[in-house]
């Protein structure tokens, strides 16, 4: 089977990703709050239709399609535009309608196949793992959901909140471990500096099934266009 290879569409990271994203595959994104983790996956599906011709599905669970569109109205990027074009569209599920999230397989493939979707990210797994009400159930669900996901076909990136690692030079874990389902992970930190008594951003590839992809901790940030990272 061949390998391809799609562009993250974030400046920098392609390098450090040995390539890129492998076409077809899913990986976790993670981080604490406020890190970025929104903004790295509307880039994601943004740059992917604007300058690589994918059309993209953004799977907003719990926060609404309005508020998502405000959060994201500080970047250089038209979103509204963009739907209009069927170059992006948003679906949102409220909290109470995960169930429908889970139980809406089909119709989610009848639109990417309609769209000619290629990307898709889902924000986030937690109201997700919180749906089941034990870790067995939770881990049966996770399994039907990746079972599921890979049948879109589609390069996905889930998003999840972290648990804080107590020191750097432990690996950090995400709240309900979505990342020992996916191919990929993806780590967003936040490095706080005594002598500048500031915190800045970087980020970490830490899994990335048959890739050789760089394992060091590479600083970031966030413009009006989105992340960049600096692997140089």
């Amino acid at each position: 089977m061949a390998r391809e290879f799609i562009k993250s569409g974030v400046p920098g990271l392609d390098e450090i990703l040995g390539g890129g994203f492998l076409k077809g595959t899913m990986s976790a994104l993670s981080g604490p709050t406020g890190c970025g983790k929104s903004t790295f996956g509307m880039q994601f599906l943004v740059n992917g239709a604007l300058k690589s011709k994918e059309p993209g599905l953004y799977i907003s669970i719990e926060e609404s399609k309005a508020s998502m569109q405000l959060h994201m109205s500080g970047y250089k990027w038209d979103l509204e535009k963009m739907e209009k074009n069927r170059q992006l569209m948003i679906l949102d599920y409220p909290l109470y309608e995960v169930d429908q999230f889970l139980a809406q397989n089909s119709a989610i493939q009848e639109l990417i196949n309609k769209m000619g979707v290629k990307r898709v990210v889902i924000d986030s797994v937690m109201p997700v793992a919180i749906f089941f009400q034990n870790d067995d159930e939770r881990k049966k669900g996770f399994l039907k959901l990746i079972d599921n996901i890979r049948k879109w076909g589609t390069t996905t990136l889930i998003i999840s909140e972290d648990t804080p690692a107590t020191t750097q030079d432990v690996l950090p874990d995400t709240k309900y471990g979505i990342e020992s389902f996916t191919d990929g992970w993806l780590h967003i930190y936040y490095l706080y500096s005594p002598k500048e008594r500031e915190r800045t951003r970087a980020i970490e590839v830490l899994k990335m099934k048959s890739v050789h992809h760089s394992s060091k901790i590479y600083p970031c940030e966030i413009g009006d266009e989105g992340f960049v990272v600096y692997s140089k």
